[in-house]
């Protein structure tokens, strides 16, 4: 990564691309694989998956250019797409990263539960191994969007004998199977943007496990970290400015912000 790329020349670059590539009678999977394929979809991921290894900054700022081009924008990374980018396994990423990226595959959260209110590490939702696949019994709640995923980011408890920050695993659940039943909860407005999920025997592969067997609240926190940032892209957009150097040091105290969240589960013994 060259260490001197600036705003501008970040714009410059995907504004040629954009104008060289953009086509409105592209369908949106197409046009999000032609940004994947030219790593501009997350200019600050790895070269390896999908990006440029350009500074955080520059996803911003790109998604802006390409707005202001008049083309799509948006690509679906979510909150799942960068923990799984920095959680792992090699198979996970490989296996999740592009049909995201591309939106072919729509994902959920499913973390919230009845019972256990603010306090995540008090789920309940157990996963038992059970030859090459996990079983699952649950319920999750408030999850956004259920309705219309085919994937969902999920954590349960997988070893009651240990601290409840630990013997839990994120698993990515497939959300369209008998085992899975998705109630939308009808709000004030009639809209049913949330939902309820319940699990019952519900079955995941084996080795779908973002980072590790019993270790998934490092992933989780991580998940986190990055739904508060989301939230300061979003005021950023409504706000937009100008990122010159007082920015760009804002967007990197945001990541030094996200390293200090992922150390949190090693003093949460």
């Amino acid at each position: 990564m060259n260490e001197r790329v600036t705003a501008e020349s970040v714009r410059a670059d995907v504004r040629a691309w954009v104008r060289a590539h953009w086509d409105p009678a592209m369908t949106l999977v197409q046009w999000r694989t032609a940004l994947l394929d030219a790593g501009w979809a997350v200019p600050s991921w790895p070269e390896r998956w999908f990006g440029k290894g350009l500074p955080a900054w520059a996803d911003d700022v790109v998604r802006r250019e390409i707005a202001a081009c008049g083309a799509v924008s948006s690509v679906p990374s979510g909150l799942a797409g960068p923990t799984i980018l920095e959680q792992g396994p090699d198979s996970t990423r490989e296996r999740f990263l592009r049909p995201m990226l591309t939106g072919e595959e729509v994902w959920c959260q499913l973390f919230s539960e009845p019972s256990a209110g603010s306090d995540l590490a008090g789920l309940t939702t157990t996963a038992v191994l059970d030859g090459d696949e996990w079983v699952l019994n649950g319920q999750k709640v408030w999850n956004t969007s259920a309705h219309h995923a085919d994937l969902g980011m999920l954590v349960a408890r997988t070893n009651w004998d240990a601290p409840k920050h630990q013997g839990i695993t994120y698993f990515v659940l497939p959300m369209h199977q008998p085992g899975v039943e998705v109630r939308p909860l009808r709000q004030m407005n009639f809209h049913s943007s949330f939902n309820e999920v319940f699990l019952t025997d519900a079955r995941i592969p084996r080795d779908w496990v973002v980072g590790a067997v019993n270790q998934g609240w490092s992933a989780a926190l991580a998940t986190l970290a990055h739904e508060r940032r989301f939230g300061v892209a979003v005021t950023v957009d409504r706000h937009p400015v100008d990122p010159g150097p007082a920015a760009e040091q804002a967007a990197a105290e945001a990541g030094e912000t996200l390293k200090v969240y992922s150390w949190y589960p090693q003093r949460a013994g």
